[in-house]
């Protein structure tokens, strides 16, 4: 059924993400912390995804697809504009990195 495509989808897609990132992003102090929001957020946006399924294939019909697509490629764009790499460098290089693209991009969040 949709929830068994949507868990195949999520895990080898946008689900996996924050698992792999946090520890490559966060020094060893706050991994546990970061884990434990990064969780939080994965499990909240499944419940809504989960919730708001009905609704949205309802109103869309067979556009239902066409609309997580358009989702998961903003999201794409996000990760590739806005997600440092992390091969090959260590915490503090991706610190700076961080530091230097929050300068040049005003906070969307604060």
């Amino acid at each position: 059924g949709i929830n068994a495509e949507y868990g195949g989808g999520f895990a080898g897609g946008l689900g996996s993400i924050p698992w792999l990132m946090v520890n490559e992003l966060f020094i060893t102090e706050y991994r546990g912390l970061a884990n434990s929001i990064c969780c939080s957020i994965n499990c909240i946006a499944t419940i809504i995804l989960l919730l708001t399924y009905g609704a949205i294939k309802d109103s869309l019909t067979s556009l239902t697809f066409f609309f997580y697509m358009g989702v998961v490629l903003f999201f794409l764009l996000f990760i590739v504009l806005f997600v440092p790499e992390t091969r090959q460098r260590t915490v503090q290089d991706i610190k700076e990195g961080l530091e230097t693209q929050a300068k040049r991009f005003p906070p969307l969040v604060w």
